[in-house]
């Protein structure tokens, strides 16, 4: 008998593209963050699908899925995850936020630049460089 065992979860995230602008979240619980949107992977998830829904739960938008941009790999909430975040742009325009998150920014690489103490922790791995691919 294989016994198997799970050395860490795996997320997803949408570096969403749209007019020169990248959208990113601010989380309503702690660590009160701003990231991209997405989220953890169901069990035998497939990664573009999952991708999808947790867009989609996350802000009402559907996206088109392009390719994986950066990867990154540490601790949160006590569990280690491996992170694949994907380029992405939207299909469709009206954000809905769900209760995961209580403001939202379509931010330029300039903003970004300009403001990375706003919307960048090492908690979650996030960074300015990671936009810039």
């Amino acid at each position: 008998m294989i016994i198997q065992t799970h050395t860490h979860r795996v997320a997803v995230n949408a570096f969403l593209i749209n007019k020169n602008t990248f959208l990113l979240l601010k989380r309503a619980q702690e660590p009160l963050i701003w990231g991209p949107p997405g989220g953890k992977m169901m069990v035998d998830e497939d990664p573009v699908m999952g991708l999808k829904r947790e867009v989609h739960e996350e802000t009402g938008l559907d996206i088109m899925v392009f390719q994986p941009v950066t990867t990154w790999f540490g601790h949160f909430n006590d569990l280690a995850l491996l992170s694949i975040d994907y380029l992405c742009t939207c299909t469709s325009k009206s954000i809905t936020l769900s209760d995961e998150h209580i403001d939202f920014r379509w931010l330029s690489i300039e903003n970004l630049r300009n403001h990375q103490e706003l919307y960048f922790s090492s908690v979650l791995g996030f960074k300015l460089s990671d936009y810039e691919l």
